[in-house]
């Protein structure tokens, strides 16, 4: 084949490995009987690197102190990332019971839209800021998104009315798009697949640590005497102002990917290249695929991530911007006591991740699907306390459980980092996620209706339905894992000995369903 070989991933009848200097050409055979060729423009970003490197021999000793290293220097940033972005948006929860409402003459139903608001920024962009991230270095357009969210966030604290409020949120909803779909890109340029559900687990589950820091800040302005501005404004200004500190941290500090880490060496950046190799997803491409993003839509995991997305959501949704308020009202907490019982939240949010990240290692052979629909049905029977139960201290403890999602959330932000392969199928799986995500948390605060406060029954019906649909989601996923697996291996076995694995082939940014490698994790 010659030079001029098409941009697009082409059918062709020759199987043969060539490289060629410009472009460079890979031919794989894949277990639908079809040859797919990639051309230079098309792979991976590091294809040229991985084959023009000796191949390395794993020296697990080495390779766990290097695992080591990579955590030491990209987890921090990435938790304090999302712990930053989990208190920047719960700083409404808190800011309704510090006088913002009063003093923005919000009523009820202006305050639920603007708790709804946010998510159409969100949802507006979802698709964009995932574009953006393919297009432009990752961690870069990471950390403008987030310098550019603290310097809105501190808009906040100048509204003078419900119209300001509303756009602010908008906008900051428009840069939290880039938040989580570069978190999970990062995961999976990191981390084998077999390390991805604890990854995962570290920087969703940190978001406690948000809950708490934000939490701490609102309680300290909200006892604190008096100040030049209503404490309600500071909040803003200060978590504004954090925000944009780790913002620039993450500019200078994250590599884009990781052969061109500034704190590996040479033999580390091969370890990287060949453990990622495991993945068989490479570490990106900035060309954007047609027929990946039709076969993401033709994907059942696609919808199910959608409705998992939505379903997760809508709880979250109103938890995020009534919680404080349920507390007060429903509970008959005092303005401080119901900002302080923030706290446990957040550490649930941090502990049980982190539980159940090792319970599915020694105990479910790394199946994180089953112990993330056990923890999912106690949450389901914690709605069932919050709901139909008298006694205050069982239906806090319905309250809280809702937390313990936060690690079956990290399930599926690891599920769409593991199981989906293919750059622009990646973005645009976690694009349907992300609406998904979107779309329940505006219908989530949508369900706290003014007319049923305190006790907002509407909204803890809605809660427990979505967390029941939450558990079929799961179970669904597990099952078609299993099954695509299944039909996998035995194409696989009916090629024989005449199948070859081609030097290369994880970064030919093949899709999971191209690949004749790729096996679901479960």
């Amino acid at each position: 084949m010659s030079s001029t070989a098409s941009d697009e991933i082409k059918k062709t009848t020759n199987m043969e490995l060539t490289q060629e200097k410009n472009p460079i050409i890979f031919s794989v055979h894949s277990l639908e009987g079809e040859i797919i060729e990639i051309d230079e423009k098309n792979a991976d970003q590091a294809l040229d690197y991985a084959l023009g490197m000796e191949r390395v021999e794993i020296d697990p000793a080495y390779e766990r102190r290097l695992v080591t290293k990579i955590d030491w220097f990209i987890l921090p940033i990435v938790v304090a990332l999302m712990s930053v972005s989990l208190m920047d948006k719960t700083t409404n929860s808190y800011a309704s019971i510090m006088g913002m409402t009063a003093d923005l003459r919000l009523t009820g139903e202006e305050y639920s839209w603007v708790g709804s608001s946010f998510y159409f920024g969100y949802l507006i962009f979802a698709f964009p800021a995932n574009l953006m991230l393919q297009r432009f270095p990752l961690s870069k357009t990471l950390g403008i998104a987030v310098i550019l969210w603290g310097v809105v966030l501190m808009c906040h604290g100048a509204c003078k009315s419900a119209a300001p409020l509303l756009a602010c949120r908008v906008l900051l909803g428009i840069l939290e798009a880039f938040m989580n779909p570069a978190y999970v890109l990062l995961t999976s340029q990191w981390y084998k697949k077999s390390e991805q559900f604890m990854r995962s687990c570290v920087w969703v589950g940190f978001q406690g640590f948000g809950t708490i820091l934000g939490t701490s800040i609102a309680y300290g302005l909200a006892t604190n005497g008096h100040y030049a501005l209503p404490s309600w404004r500071l909040l803003y200004i200060i978590t504004g102002v954090i925000t944009i500190f780790l913002g620039i941290v993450s500019v200078l500090h994250v590599p884009d990917i990781p052969v061109k880490a500034w704190f590996l060496n040479d033999t580390e950046k091969q370890y990287c290249v060949e453990r990622i190799k495991e993945n068989q997803q490479g570490f990106g491409t900035r060309v954007f695929k047609k027929h990946q993003l039709i076969e993401a839509f033709r994907d059942y995991r696609t919808l199910i991530f959608f409705v998992y997305g939505m379903v997760y959501a809508i709880p979250n949704g109103g938890f995020t911007n009534f919680g404080s308020i349920l507390l007060r009202g429903d509970f008959g907490f005092s303005t401080t006591t119901a900002l302080l019982m923030n706290m446990p939240g957040g550490g649930i949010d941090i502990v049980i991740p982190f539980i159940v990240a090792y319970l599915s290692k020694w105990f479910f052979k790394g199946e994180r699907l089953i112990i993330s629909f056990l923890v999912n049905s106690l949450v389901v029977v914690g709605m069932c306390l919050l709901n139909f139960t008298a006694h205050k201290g069982s239906r806090l403890v319905g309250y809280l459980s809702f937390y313990c999602a936060t690690a079956v959330l990290s399930c599926m932000f690891s599920c769409i980092s593991s199981n989906t392969a293919g750059y622009t199928k990646k973005i645009t799986v976690n694009t349907v996620f992300l609406v998904g995500y979107a779309t329940g948390n505006i219908i989530g605060p949508q369900t706290f209706r003014s007319t049923q406060a305190p006790g907002y029954v509407g909204a803890k019906i809605a809660m427990l339905i979505s967390f029941c649909v939450a558990d079929l989601c799961i179970a669904g996923m597990y099952f078609l894992n299993k099954w695509d697996n299944r039909q996998k291996e035995k194409k696989r076995e009916a090629l024989g000995d005449s199948y070859v694995v081609p030097d290369g082939l994880a970064f030919t940014d093949l899709t999971d369903k191209e690949n004749p490698e790729f096996r679901y994790s479960l």
